[in-house]
């Protein structure tokens, strides 16, 4: 039975370990300080990539029997740490979050007094109990032992989707993926910033576990999302695509990331977060398909100003149209892996004929369109036109053919600019006019 488990946990999933784990000697004295609630920790145990060290020195930590005048008296400690740290600071944003999470447990310690906790505020977790068994095999994220859903409790974070055991909940030392994330706002678009073992200390980046090659069982995994290294039970070889590997190389290759890396790219996998014009903008010269969606991502920008102005354009705004039509003009992983996959384009060129079909079809939109000045036709011009250019000063419309025949000027333009030295020169005759005022005075 033990052999079974070792082979299907997925602490022991593509490692090195034998089937037959050896025997691990359990010390029989009192929990550490890694047996804290979470809320406020300042053990090893701490997340040093993201809780700044200032914050933890702070010993802020409530053990998980922490009784109600205990949780106040951490209230009132975080609270000045609050005042007495700078304004818009690292510190202080750490220490309004644990004040928060301090008061969560504050109202969860009242309202369910000597019953099992329904909802559990950890870390930035919000966690809740799983009512229902899973018909399929879940695994602890903390301790990444089987959970028997049938016989055991365990909780849920509703943020990033953290599991874990009823008894392991007081003791975690991850922070909540979808925490990190929206802090971060974007992607590591450096290709796996590895520090090395030495720059950490030789220990694991989550809970701090000594890592060493010459023990198999504590041989570290390389994360190639965050460049740090994990024991095997904060990384179980979980396998993505790197996003800056897909940006600087364009490369899909799947490579194992550590669960927390695993989580902050589940949660982010569909947010527009991706500059791909300013990180490299090379990309779009050897990936053609990317160009041609980027140039539909312009006509679709000047499609939506057409139809928001429009009532019955309105409703042609779908969830794709509103992302991909967006003026920030960034990409999420999902639209660069459709991309690679080709069924955007399919998409694309369905959503664009709908929409051109309006705009041109609709009074209200068709009357804002364009005249050419130098042909002087009937052919109303629109800024998605392939066939059109559009002046960046004064923003007139001209067939290509016309505006490269004038030799890009634009006659707008060039009328302003008289019209403008006409009013500008000054009248010389009136200039040298002098008048002396003493000779009008009696």
């Amino acid at each position: 039975m033990a052999e079974v488990l070792a082979n299907d946990s997925p602490k022991y999933r593509n490692s090195l370990i034998c089937c037959s784990p050896r025997t691990v000697e359990v010390s029989t004295s009192p929990p550490s300080s890694s047996s804290t609630s979470g809320c406020v920790s300042a053990d090893e145990s701490y997340d040093s990539n993201y809780i700044p060290r200032s914050v933890a020195n702070k010993k802020l930590k409530i053990h998980s029997s922490a009784t109600k005048e205990e949780i106040e008296k951490a209230i009132l400690q975080c609270k000045e740490y609050v005042f007495s740290s700078p304004q818009c600071s690292e510190e202080r944003k750490w220490f309004v979050r644990y004040l928060v999470e301090l008061r969560l447990r504050l109202e969860d310690l009242k309202d369910n007094e000597g019953v099992l906790r329904v909802r559990v505020s950890i870390k930035g977790h919000h966690f809740e109990q799983q009512t229902s068994a899973s018909n399929r095999k879940q695994y602890c994220d903390h301790c990444s032992g089987v959970i028997w859903s049938i016989v055991q409790s365990s909780y849920v974070c509703t943020d990033c989707g953290y599991l874990c055991h009823y008894k392991c909940v007081d003791h975690i030392c991850r922070v909540c993926a979808h925490v990190v994330m929206t802090d971060k706002g974007q992607f590591e678009m450096t290709i796996c910033p590895e520090k090395g073992l030495a720059g950490q200390d030789y220990k694991c980046a989550e809970c701090d576990t000594a890592l060493t090659f010459k023990d198999a069982w504590n041989e570290p995994r390389l994360c190639d999302y965050t460049g740090l290294y994990y024991c095997a039970t904060c990384h179980w070889n979980d396998q993505s695509a790197i996003p800056a590997r897909v940006v600087h190389n364009w490369d899909w290759e799947k490579r194992s990331v550590s669960r927390i890396g695993f989580q902050m790219l589940n949660l982010s996998w569909s947010r527009p977060c991706i500059d791909v014009e300013r990180i490299n903008p090379k990309l779009f010269n050897f990936i053609a398909e990317l160009e041609w969606v980027h140039k539909m991502r312009r006509g679709l920008e000047w499609m939506r100003r057409y139809l928001c102005a429009c009532d019955k354009g309105s409703s042609l705004l779908s969830p794709l149209f509103v992302q991909l039509g967006d003026v920030n003009k960034k990409y999420s992983m999902a639209h660069l892996q459709a991309i690679n996959d080709g069924s955007l384009e399919t998409q694309l060129t369905e959503l664009t004929e709908v929409c051109r079909s309006h705009i041109t079809n609709c009074p209200l939109c068709s009357g804002k369109g364009y005249l050419c000045e130098v042909c002087a036709n009937n052919e109303i011009l629109y800024p998605f036109d392939s066939g059109a250019i559009m002046c960046e000063k004064c923003n007139s419309m001209y067939h290509r053919g016309c505006w490269l025949r004038k030799g890009q000027k634009c006659l707008k333009c060039i009328r302003l600019e008289e019209r403008k030295k006409q009013i500008d020169v000054p009248d010389h005759n009136d200039s040298h006019l002098e008048y002396d005022i003493d000779k009008f005075v009696n």
